[in-house]
């Protein structure tokens, strides 16, 4: 079991989400920053469906009732025994041992992965919370959670893994589908200008501030939609959509932000900038296979 002391503000348990359910209107959930979460789970030995906490607040601690490995992944964040230790790098902890998650104030989302993975009940194929609907819970602190068989023990600590970006205000995305709702100005203007992440922003989506990118006029029949989708409403404010995002959309879509670059989207806070560029289907799967190669750490 791991116990937890302090739980942060509004921490969840999050796998890679309910992958499936998009034609019933449930939305994937999951992590909100994929890769961090990919990356704690790889450090401990995980498989890559496990599921981990993702903490929203600048201390969580926790205790487990035997020997685990842990690791903790995101913007900036740490963890700390006896000692502070940087995260991305998997540690040893002892049964009982009070471990600490620090998260620095530029963090949204820190990521803690503990070998054998979170083991409460699935639903629906998985154990992401998804609040909206009532799937999962805020987690508090005295909880309680069961944890699967481990796969890691003292002998892999030390492990690290670099992530292959840095989380700075340049995201990668490709046109459309819709850029043809927006005159070639404003799709250029859309590429060129930075915008500012407004303090509305969640899970669902991030939502920016700035120049204006007005669609043209005329209505546009809801479509499915993924995370990464950059929507635009009348009012011409982009909203980047994330993990709990809904499943269609009405709004068009003038670029969609690249599979490696969703957690940098995620991360940044309200105040601070974002900047689009465009990149093609071969970059972005370059990218993605640069994720995978990072985590091929076993």
């Amino acid at each position: 079991m791991i116990r937890i002391i302090e739980a942060g503000l509004r921490s969840t348990i999050q796998d890679r989400g309910r992958l499936g359910h998009l034609r019933s209107g449930l939305p994937p959930a999951g992590a909100a920053d994929p890769f961090a979460l990919a990356a704690a789970n790889a450090l401990v030995g995980n498989a890559e469906e496990a599921a981990g906490i993702e903490i929203v607040g600048t201390v969580f601690k926790f205790t487990c009732d035997d020997s685990r490995v842990v690791a903790v992944a995101g913007r900036d964040v740490s963890v700390g025994t006896r000692s502070r230790l940087p995260g991305w790098s998997s540690v040893f902890v002892r049964a009982g041992q009070t471990v600490t998650v620090y998260s620095g104030e530029r963090t949204r989302f820190a990521y803690l992965a503990v070998s054998g993975g979170i083991a409460t009940d699935p639903v629906l194929g998985s154990r992401s919370s998804y609040l909206p609907a009532g799937l999962g819970a805020v987690l508090r602190a005295g909880d309680a959670l069961p944890l699967g068989d481990p796969n890691a023990g003292a002998e892999d600590a030390g492990r690290r893994i670099e992530p292959p970006t840095v989380y700075d205000e340049r995201v990668r995305a490709m046109t459309g589908p819709h850029d043809d709702r927006f005159e070639k100005d404003v799709s250029a203007r859309f590429f060129d200008e930075a915008f500012a992440v407004q303090p509305a922003s969640d899970r669902q989506g991030v939502r920016l501030g700035g120049v204006p990118i007005a669609p043209r006029a005329g209505e546009l029949l809801s479509c499915g939609v993924v995370a990464g989708a950059v929507q635009v409403p009348r009012g011409g404010a982009p909203i980047v959509l994330l993990a709990d995002h809904g499943t269609t959309g009405g709004y068009p879509v003038i670029a969609t932000v690249i599979t490696a670059d969703i957690g940098k989207v995620a991360q940044r806070m309200p105040g601070e900038s974002l900047h689009f560029y465009r990149v093609d289907r071969d970059e972005a799967l370059d990218a993605l296979r640069a994720e995978r190669l990072a985590l091929s750490i076993r």
